[in-house]
């Protein structure tokens, strides 16, 4: 039997996505099946059963499996969390209850500082010191941990992080505190800042491995949970994604859970670059609008944005990820009328029970998804290619509620309410581009994700984007991104020097370290050494100041061409802060290593470009739908996407009806299929000749 599947599987607040392609046959499978919120593997298990009655597969014919998940994200929003214990420094367990005096909105003197997560009678100051560079000042005192384990344990509570001064220079103490756990209380989860956050600053490593702390029991728990359900059917345990757009495996997803926050998300950016890359396409802005959130990223030159510290819940957590922004607007996104009489939508949402009122499960809330089908957008009877039907009716009843509160039209209820759903997503778009210096009129927007070629060209006409992609099986594109995604492991290390040719050796010497360990775990996983790729990056400032900039290190600098590091680093400074004194000096704080896996590239399936016209089994129908372009119902012209071939154009307005997803072309529109199976839209054209 050949194992030549590959299975992808993505986990969201609706819906859990799957795809499974056939390396052979370069031909995609790709399917939807409805969440299950109280067990998600359960969501899981039963898409994976449906893929393979779909492509008429075994098992054991699934030779690569990858998943995604926002599990530990919505453990953490939703404060679901379990009791953690924090062993530090003796003096410095209040580090997470300080924090920071720099606040997010320095003019509300009414906003609240996030929790510590950690009662301050459960963080223990054990007597021990690590200093600055790694030399032990004060011995690790065992009897306080053995002490403090024990209280723990009394106390029923089953995780603790451990965080102790300087311990990225020297973990001797935190490992010998994890040996002793283990022998006093061995069903205890451990997270140590060594191995989650290796770098300085305190309060943020000290935080970030507090949050790993809390998420870690139920996360590990549901990963144990589906390997069995996976073993029970005989498939494969997956890689998971990461949320800095690689993967790694289960059992170290089950360690480091703050590496899986954006694990879904991240996925559709990665595709999206890989598709772009397949088109041309160098500069582009992904908008994923799922069920709950939509989320935006920006990639510049074919690379996505990288952070080094995110922020989650106002919490600073030290992590690479790809750079998102994230909005509660999707298309179970709740649209209401509050006290005053304004329109909201979101961030609470319907989810995937009772899901929006048109599901007929007995949700009384208008979702984003109603609005549009009340706004003839979405064709009741073609939701999920004709799996499922929508209640017409159910939205009509839900809606009664609004009308009697605003007195206005239905119509007007419904544009109003996705007009603001386009606002928010527009404004997140303005933050990962305007905000950040790009011009989005330079960009093209990569949309998918079920609900976002719905909205896609209204938000790009908002922020002057020429163009709009709709990838092929959009609507579950950050499922084939963990399929296109590569082995990645980052690691860090800090040690304050100056950029100078004397302190080379020394800096070539902690970049020699990491990649050790960096070859070592790729080694370890069975990545062949060809595959095996290492990238070096410095967060540099100039002396006495607080925070940093990355410069990663070109192939030819070799570690020692000062000339080009500066270079780069002055160049990034000016660019974030219009300013660059030159003449300072430059200080190394960390040292980070990307050590890539590079997996099989997956050829997509590719055809002849035909025709421009249609086939005439494309022709649908026309409908009745309300176009945001000339603001009023008109009769449109709907076309079959699966009855499309490569080539086609079509000139707006006209709706294009997908097994997964519906595309909106407004007027002055034009689409094209592309011998991907992409549709390009160009905004501002009429039909060429």
């Amino acid at each position: 039997m050949t194992t030549n599947y590959k299975l992808a599987v993505d986990v969201g607040g609706t819906f859990t996505d799957v795809v499974l392609f056939n390396e052979q046959q370069r031909k995609l499978h790709f399917t939807k099946t409805p969440s299950s919120p109280n067990d998600p593997s359960k969501g899981v298990i039963n898409g994976i059963k449906k893929i393979m009655n779909i492509a008429q597969i075994k098992p054991g014919q699934i030779g690569y499996f990858v998943h995604g998940t926002t599990f530990a994200t919505n453990v953490f929003l939703e404060n679901k969390g379990s009791k953690v214990a924090l062993f530090t420094t003796h003096g410095f367990r209040d580090v997470i209850e300080i924090g920071r005096q720099k606040r997010l909105k320095l003019y509300d003197l009414f906003q609240d500082k996030p929790s510590s997560l950690v009662d301050r009678q459960f963080r223990f100051g054990v007597r021990e010191r690590m200093k600055a560079d790694g030399e032990v000042l004060h011995t690790l005192n065992e009897e306080d941990v053995r002490t403090f384990v024990r209280i723990v344990k009394e106390n029923n509570i089953h995780s603790i992080a451990v965080s102790y001064l300087h311990a990225y220079n020297n973990p001797l103490h935190e490992l010998r505190t994890k040996e002793i756990i283990k022998e006093e209380f061995p069903e205890c989860h451990i997270s140590l800042s060594h191995h989650v956050s290796p770098e300085f600053r305190e309060y943020e490593r000290t935080i970030t491995t507090v949050v790993n702390a809390y998420l870690k029991p139920k996360t590990s728990n549901y990963f144990v949970n589906l390997e069995k359900k996976l073993e029970q059917i005989n498939v494969k345990v997956p890689y998971i994604m990461k949320s800095n757009g690689g993967i790694m495996t289960m059992r170290e997803a089950s360690e480091n859970v703050i590496q899986t926050l954006l694990s879904g998300p991240v996925g559709g950016v990665v595709a999206a670059g890989f598709i772009a890359e397949k088109l041309g396409i160098n500069n582009i802005i992904t908008f994923d609008m799922g069920g709950t959130s939509t989320d935006v990223a920006l990639i510049k030159d074919g690379s996505p944005q990288i952070t080094l510290e995110s922020r989650l819940k106002n919490y600073p957590l030290k992590a690479p990820m790809i750079e998102m922004e994230t909005v509660g607007a999707g298309g179970g996104s709740i649209g209401r009328i509050d006290e005053g009489g304004l329109f909201k939508v979101g961030p609470e949402s319907t989810g995937a029970v009772p899901g929006p009122a048109c599901y007929g499960n007995g949700g009384e809330n208008l979702a984003i998804t109603d609005f549009n089908l009340l706004l003839g957008r979405i064709d009741p009877e073609f939701f999920l290619g004709g799996e499922m039907n929508l209640d017409v009716e159910a939205a009509i009843k839900a809606q009664q509620k609004l009308l009697e509160q605003s007195h206005l039209p239905a119509d007007e209820v419904s544009v109003g309410m996705v007009k603001i759903a386009n606002h928010h997503m527009a404004e997140a778009v303005r933050l990962v581009s305007v905000r950040k210096g790009h011009n989005p009129e330079e960009f093209t927007l990569f949309a998918f994700g079920g609900a976002s070629p719905l909205h896609a060209t209204a938000i790009a006409r908002e922020l002057g984007i020429p163009k709009v992609v709709i990838p092929n099986a959009s609507s579950v594109l950050s499922a084939l991104g963990f399929l296109v995604a590569d082995i990645k492991h980052d690691f860090t290390t800090t040690n304050l020097l100056s950029l100078e040719i004397a302190n080379l050796p020394r800096i070539v010497n902690e970049f020699n370290t990491l990649e050790e360990r960096g070859k070592y775990l790729l080694d370890k996983e069975g990545v062949m050494l060809e595959n095996q790729e290492l990238r070096r990056s410095l967060d540099l400032r100039f002396k006495g100041q607080a925070f940093e900039i990355n410069v990663e290190l070109e192939e030819q600098d070799d570690q020692t061409n000062l000339e080009n590091i500066s270079r780069n680093f002055f160049e990034y400074y000016e660019r974030e802060y219009g300013f660059c004194d030159r003449s300072q000096p430059i200080e190394v704080v960390n040292y980070r290593l990307s050590a890539i896996g590079l997996t099989s590239e997956i050829s997509l399936e590719d055809y002849e470009e035909l025709q421009l016209e249609p086939p005439e089994e494309a022709r649908k129908h026309k409908r009745s739908v309300y176009l945001f372009s000339k603001e009023q119902f008109e009769e449109v012209e709907v076309f079959y996407l699966d009855k499309l071939v490569s080539g086609n154009r079509i000139s707006g307005p006209a709706i294009i009806d997908g097994l997964d997803t519906t595309i909106i072309v407004e007027a002055n529109e034009e689409a094209q299929l592309d011998r991907f199976g992409n549709i390009l839209i160009s905004l501002g054209k009429g039909l060429s000749s």
